[in-house]
């Protein structure tokens, strides 16, 4: 008499009865499940661009189930949960500087790490795209209440909102150091949040930068002198 098994595709584990099988869940069999979930779909590309990075040479087409085999599998879900938690700055920025610096993937979701890049990348951006970003985030500050005018920004909105959005690079050095209505911005704040925010920018790299950079400043403080609403 034959026995016939079933066999699960994913972990080989044979089993007797077909029931049993469907009920079966191996770590394989639930990343399958799960891949088309969002934190699976950013983790999945993120791990593809990283392979090419490392291994640019290599033709053979990576696949999904390359990604579920893989055993920085777990790592790259982490950081994809990280990143949809965190929602840095311009993202792909932020993944191309992992890969450029050869981070250690399990330092990716560590929160020195993101600021290091903060430090870093603020000192190549150009003081233009500084005053671009600002502003797009005064007027969306503005949309969540429309009592609210976008003009308002520095002198309405919370000094903990203010540090988070320094912190996270949202807000660039160049701001800061720039314009009178950030300093103002700056007076409001606690002894503890301007703590925080010192730890989080190359003050000395910056003063010299602003010294060196007069008519940059000028051009930013006239740009950001609007008068309240």
């Amino acid at each position: 008499m034959v026995v016939e098994s079933y066999q699960c595709k994913y972990c080989l584990k044979k089993f007797a009865r077909e029931r049993t099988l469907s009920s079966h869940m191996c770590e394989k069999k639930r990343r399958w499940m799960c891949i088309d979930e969002p934190a699976s779909r950013i983790a999945f590309q993120v791990w593809y661009d990283f392979m090419k990075y490392v291994s640019p040479q290599t033709k053979k087409e990576r696949t999904t189930e390359d990604f579920i085999r893989s055993l920085d599998y777990i790592g790259f879900i982490k950081f994809s949960n990280y990143i949809i938690e965190l929602r840095p700055t311009e993202t792909q920025k932020f993944i191309k500087w992992l890969f450029k610096h050869s981070v250690k993937l399990s330092n990716w979701t560590k929160k020195g790490t993101y600021s290091l890049y903060i430090q870093e990348s603020s000192k190549t951006e150009t003081i233009e795209r500084a005053v671009e970003r600002i502003v797009l985030l005064m007027k969306a500050w503005s949309e969540e209440d429309t009592d609210r005018f976008w003009e308002n920004y520095f002198q309405e909105v919370p000094t903990a909102t203010a540090m988070n959005s320094i912190v996270m690079g949202r807000i660039s050095p160049w701001i800061l150091y720039s314009s009178d209505v950030a300093q103002a911005l700056l007076d409001r704040m606690e002894p503890g949040q301007l703590d925080v925010i010192a730890r989080s920018i190359d003050t000395e790299w910056w003063t010299r930068k602003i010294a060196k950079s007069p008519t940059e400043v000028s051009w930013c403080n006239k740009i950001l002198s609007f008068r309240p609403m």
